[in-house]
C-alpha cells in the first residue's frame, strides 16, 4: 500500500489528496477523517484484524440466472489495455502493475455495463498476497486465491460483487481448482456480506500489528 511522507511535498500530498476524496466520496467526510488519521500515524502503530475465508468449488451452489442487468464478463490479456487501465482506476494500489501480473499468470475477469468498467476479480494462482497484513504463502496444488474484487461505486448494489463470484467459480472449476480462498479486514462489513451470500466459509481471523519497524502476527482459528 502507498505511505504517506511528509518530506516528500509534492507527490506525498497529492497521493494523500486524492486517498482522501476517495474516502469522501465512498464513505462520508467522518469515516474519511478517521480513516486519514490512521492512514497518518501507522508511520508508528499499525494495526488490522483480517479475516480468511475459503469454498470448496466443487460444492458451490450457482443460481441458474446470477445476471438481471446484463453485464458482459470477460477475462482480460496483456492486449487489453484500456480495460487494464479501467481497472487499475478502480483499485490504486495496482497502478502499472495488472499487465504484469496477467503476463504472470493470474487471472482477472471484469465485468462491463456495455464498453464502461463496472467492477473485476483478480485471482493468483501462486500465492496468497494479504496486502493489508503484509503477509505472503504459497499456495497449495489446486488452491487459488482471491487478490482483489471490487465494483465501481455506481454500479453496488446490483448483485454485481455475487455475478462476479460465481463466474470466477465457474472458471476455475473449468480449470481444474478445487478451492478459492480469500479475505477482507474484519470491519468491511459490506465485504464479508458478499462472501457469506455466495457461500463462503470464514476460517480465522489474522491479528497484525506493526511498532516502527517491529511486526507481529496472530492467527486465531474459529471452531466448527
Amino acid at each position: 500500500m502507498e505511505r504517506y511522507s511528509p518530506g516528500i511535498s509534492a507527490p506525498g500530498l497529492s497521493r494523500l489528496s486524492h486517498k482522501v476524496q476517495r474516502n469522501v466520496d465512498d464513505y462520508g467526510w467522518l469515516v474519511a477523517l478517521k480513516k486519514t488519521a490512521a492512514y497518518l500515524l501507522r508511520a508508528i502503530y499499525f494495526q488490522q484484524v483480517y479475516r480468511l475465508y475459503r469454498i470448496d468449488l466443487n460444492k458451490a451452489k450457482v443460481p441458474q440466472d446470477f445476471n438481471p442487468h446484463n453485464f458482459t464478463f470477460k477475462i482480460l490479456t496483456v492486449q487489453n489495455v484500456d480495460m487494464i487501465a479501467g481497472v487499475e482506476d478502480i483499485a490504486e494500489w495496482m497502478q502499472g502493475k495488472l499487465k504484469d501480473k496477467i503476463a504472470a499468470g493470474q487471472l482477472c475477469m471484469v465485468a462491463l455495463d456495455g464498453n464502461k468498467m463496472a467492477g473485476f476479480n483478480l485471482i493468483n494462482f501462486r500465492q496468497a498476497t494479504l496486502i493489508l497484513v503484509n503477509l505472503q504463502r504459497k499456495l497449495r496444488r489446486g488452491d487459488a486465491w482471491s487478490e482483489h474484487i471490487a465494483v465501481k461505486k455506481e454500479f453496488r448494489r446490483t448483485g454485481l460483487g455475487s455475478q462476479l463470484r460465481y463466474r470466477i467459480f465457474e472458471e476455475l472449476r473449468k480449470r481444474g481448482f478445487r478451492r478459492l480462498y480469500g479475505g477482507t479486514l474484519c470491519t468491511n462489513t459490506a465485504s464479508l456480506r458478499l462472501t457469506r451470500s455466495v457461500g463462503f466459509t470464514e476460517l480465522a481471523n489474522i491479528h497484525y500489528q506493526k511498532f516502527f519497524s517491529l511486526e507481529r502476527w496472530r492467527c486465531k482459528r474459529f471452531r466448527g
